[in-house]
């Protein structure tokens, strides 16, 4: 009688374990079945929102459902982040993310960071450059560095929020050629270079994607590039190491998700970012944008970050 109730039990689990997967299965297979929110921190016209709704484009090809993007600035990031970290884990709310995701929480105290999310893919890697108006007296990197030498506290640059890479990228590069500057913070990239082209800021910093059709028209002016190399299309424009300062900063553009998104999800979603590289009009936007594209999956993208939260953290301590 043991033996039989024994091999009952042991039926029933293995038949619960094959309802189980079966349901994953069925589940893995339908999605995804609705629209797909992508969340992201800073306001319409950023960089990060430009490129979200561009590889947003790409992804309703491949995943045949609307993608939405939702811009959620505020808190040097922490409102979008902390929405998407409390949101379901089922792969419909997604978050955009930028390197703002290291700086952020390292700079201000927050209830999340980086290890909240699950990671997805990094896409791209996004030139930052530092850039001024086509009007401006100031003709090079060296031009500029030595007025704002001379001239301790007397300009106005333009960056992201306290918290993002590129406020503290600034803040970094200015301590080492050892100039004095205000520092005037924004929520997106396009705000920035509004208030460069207007000449009341001097100059700014942000990711070429935001001001590439500016640059384009004429209207503002690429002082240098922040990458290991010169950026593609731009061959006359020098990096900071060219311009004697020893440092490289390369932004990272990916997605990531709620924690504990099943990894089907997450797999179903790499899977279609890998294709959308060939995507005509995705590739249009990259190559005018003078993005790099750079595919990491869910192990290296983590790795990077990991490095990133290293390298700001030694950056916040100088």
């Amino acid at each position: 009688m043991k033996r039989v109730i024994a091999l009952v039990s042991v039926l029933g689990i293995l038949i619960g374990l094959t309802l189980v997967l079966s349901g994953c299965k069925s589940e893995a297979k339908s999605y995804p079945s609705k629209s797909i929110s992508i969340v992201y921190h800073s306001s319409a016209g950023s960089g990060g929102d430009i490129f979200l709704r561009n590889l947003g484009k790409a992804l309703e090809k491949q995943l045949k459902q609307p993608i939405v993007i939702e811009n959620r600035p505020g808190g040097g990031g922490a409102t979008a982040w902390g929405y998407v970290a409390k949101a379901k884990p089922d792969g419909y709310t997604l978050l955009g993310i930028s390197s703002t995701i290291i700086t952020g929480p390292l700079q201000t105290p927050m209830d999340v960071n980086y290890k909240s999310f699950k990671p997805i893919a990094q896409v791209f890697y996004d030139p930052t450059v530092i850039f001024t108006s086509s009007k401006s007296e100031f003709r090079s990197f060296k031009e500029i560095i030595e007025y704002a030498k001379a001239h301790p506290k007397e300009m106005k640059w333009g960056a992201g929020s306290p918290g993002s890479a590129e406020s503290l990228t600034l803040k970094y590069i200015m301590n080492q050629v050892g100039a004095e500057i205000q520092v005037v913070p924004f929520e997106g990239g396009g705000d920035v270079a509004v208030e460069v082209m207007a000449g009341r800021l001097a100059a700014g910093i942000g990711e070429y994607a935001e001001i590439a059709h500016l640059v384009r028209s004429g209207d503002l002016k690429i002082l240098v590039g922040l990458g290991s190399e010169r950026i593609p299309g731009l061959p006359d424009v020098p990096t900071l190491k060219e311009e004697g300062v020893d440092f490289v900063f390369e932004k990272v553009r990916g997605l990531m998700a709620p924690k504990d998104t099943p990894d089907y999800v997450v797999q179903k979603l790499v899977d279609a970012i890998k294709k959308v590289y060939d995507d005509a009009e995705f590739k249009k936007y990259y190559t005018e944008s003078n993005i790099i594209p750079l595919f990491r999956g869910p192990e290296e993208l983590s790795k990077v970050l990991d490095q990133q939260n290293e390298f700001f953290k030694s950056m916040i301590g100088k």
